[in-house]
């Protein structure tokens, strides 16, 4: 799965969990995560899911995070140095 805006992750975790035969209650337990809170992530009800949350489902449906920076530009990220030493 390939995502780049927050609200792709939800609908992709249901696709992914669905295609490998999984329901709410068995990533539930593989996570550790509330049946309550993997519905309302998968339909977009939840808010700012955790970083370590995320990790922990990926982490079940058998995938990766990877963190790509290069669309960030270098002045909109605070306390970038941009060389000059100034």
């Amino acid at each position: 799965m390939h995502i780049t805006r927050m609200d792709q992750l939800g609908p992709e975790i249901r696709k992914a969990r669905k295609a490998l035969g999984l329901s709410q209650t068995d990533l539930s337990l593989a996570t550790g995560l509330s049946i309550k809170f993997l519905s309302q992530l998968e339909t977009g009800k939840a808010d700012n899911p955790s970083f370590a949350n995320i990790l922990d489902i990926t982490r079940a449906l058998g995938g990766q995070v990877t963190l790509d920076w290069s669309d960030l530009a270098s002045s909109d990220t605070p306390g970038q140095s941009d060389g000059d030493g100034a």
